[in-house]
């Protein structure tokens, strides 16, 4: 490549990179009353990094018996919920009731705040027993399928059309045999399903409509018209895990919090990520001179690449578990722009190769370690990710993006920067710091 070339090439990757910087980690006023909060705050961060809202919840003076040695099981179902509602980071105490002759504890549920948290929390603390009514009625109150297990499994099939989710009711065989014996023996029959009641004490219906025996495929039933796939996550999670057995009550509309790691968390995580990229970008340099700025800038694009799509992937909350795994895929970054550098450097100084040449031969050599050492954390990351969920899920999804990232950055963008750089200096051994190794004379014979 001529230097002319070189030169322009190298001037739009330059100012392209920090036009993504700027946009990517400084803020600055767009008009008189706006202001752009860099990329970084365009990132989705979940309630233990950001905060987020605090519902608690009192038992009920109506329940029949005392929570307070079936606790620990109540704050286990409340956290099956949440997960499986898809809330990654959160937190579920139980508080000792601060009310005059009440033995039972008072629970506090920490989480993200959302738009659909408040629907959701009720739907993670419903009461009651799922109930199944059925008859010619279109609202019908004769109670079916009692005495009885009834529901294997219930599902979140997809989206049918924009304003049409479905979900799936897997009945047992003896229930789904009562059921269509039901609605065989009238000319039109409507099932209505509930689990238990609202905060105004009205039935809590989950579903009530018309069906035929054509509805169900084997034993499964499909349910389709639920508006938002967020209310037909909430509705599968009601139909297969019913309501807790034991009534709260005193929902208010929640209370902010802060992180539970303390205020400016994530100012503070961001602050540790990039110094640590600075660290490595100025190690490099100092130990591998012309060939460590080459790797340091693609180090730099690393990291700016990394922020990016954490917004541009669709569906990452990034939490405490995911901010370590930026770390991790940071750290496995550096150890593979060492081994590049490292490699190129032995190569020049053990053979007569120019610097070309042995820059050429050490990339060659480079591959093959670079890509299994990448492949291996990336197959870490699938596994965790396909046999974990919350935090840990959060961390493989993070890591493993950065790990793709770091692949493409090491076999790539230090072969651009290379070809870009070399061309502009004219002592290239002296600028990159090469150095041939001292050959040992051999001792004159006596």
């Amino acid at each position: 490549m001529g230097k002319g070339k070189s030169i322009t090439l190298l001037t739009i990757v330059s100012v392209l990179m920090a036009f993504i910087l700027v946009m990517t980690f400084i803020k600055f006023p767009i008009g008189v009353n706006k202001q752009y909060n860099s990329a970084l705050g365009a990132i989705e961060l979940d309630y233990d990094i950001e905060g987020g809202v605090a519902y608690t919840l009192s038992i009920a003076s109506d329940n029949e018996v005392e929570v307070e040695d079936d606790i620990d099981g109540v704050i286990a179902t409340l956290k099956a919920r949440l997960d499986a509602l898809g809330y990654t980071a959160y937190s579920v105490k139980a508080v000792k009731s601060t009310d005059e002759g009440v033995e039972d504890y008072d629970i506090r549920i920490e989480v993200k705040n959302s738009n659909d948290v408040a629907e959701d929390m009720k739907v993670v603390a419903a009461y009651g027993e799922v109930k199944f009514y059925g008859g010619a009625s279109e609202s019908p109150t004769t109670e079916i399928l009692a005495d009885m297990e009834v529901v294997k499994d219930s599902q979140y099939l997809g989206m049918e059309s924009e304003t049409s989710h479905v979900i799936s009711i897997e009945f047992t065989s003896e229930a789904k045999e009562a059921l269509v014996a039901a609605i065989e023996a009238e000319e039109s029959y409507y099932l209505k399903i509930v689990c238990g009641e609202t905060e105004d004490g009205e039935e809590n219906v989950l579903f009530n409509s018309s069906i035929t025996t054509s509805a169900f495929d084997g034993n499964t039933l499909g349910i389709s018209n639920i508006s938002t796939e967020d209310a037909a996550t909430r509705m599968a999670l009601q139909m297969r895990s019913g309501g807790l057995a034991y009534k709260y009550n005193g929902w208010d509309e929640g209370v902010t919090v802060t992180s539970p790691y303390g205020e400016n968390i994530a100012i503070k995580c961001a602050a540790a990520i990039i110094t640590l990229v600075l660290v490595i970008m100025i190690a490099l340099c100092v130990l591998y001179r012309g060939l460590g700025l080459i790797t340091a800038l693609s180090t730099l694009m690393f990291i700016t690449f990394e922020t990016w799509l954490l917004i541009g992937v669709p569906g990452i909350v990034v939490n405490m578990g995911g901010v370590i795994g930026i770390v991790g895929a940071t750290v496995i970054c550096a150890l593979g722009m060492v081994m590049l550098a490292k490699r190129v450097k032995d190569e020049f100084a053990n053979s007569e190769k120019t610097a070309k040449a042995a820059i050429n031969k050490g990339f060659k050599d480079a591959l093959v370690p670079t890509i299994g050492a990448h492949v291996l954390a990336g197959a870490l990351a699938l596994i965790l990710l396909a046999f974990t969920g919350g935090v840990v899920k959060c961390f493989a999804i993070t890591f493993g993006i950065g790990v793709a990232v770091s692949l493409i950055c090491s076999l790539v963008f230090t072969r651009m920067y290379t070809a870009l750089m070399l061309p502009l200096v004219k002592n290239k051994e002296k600028f990159l710091s090469f150095k041939r190794a001292t050959k040992e004379t051999p001792d004159a014979e006596v």
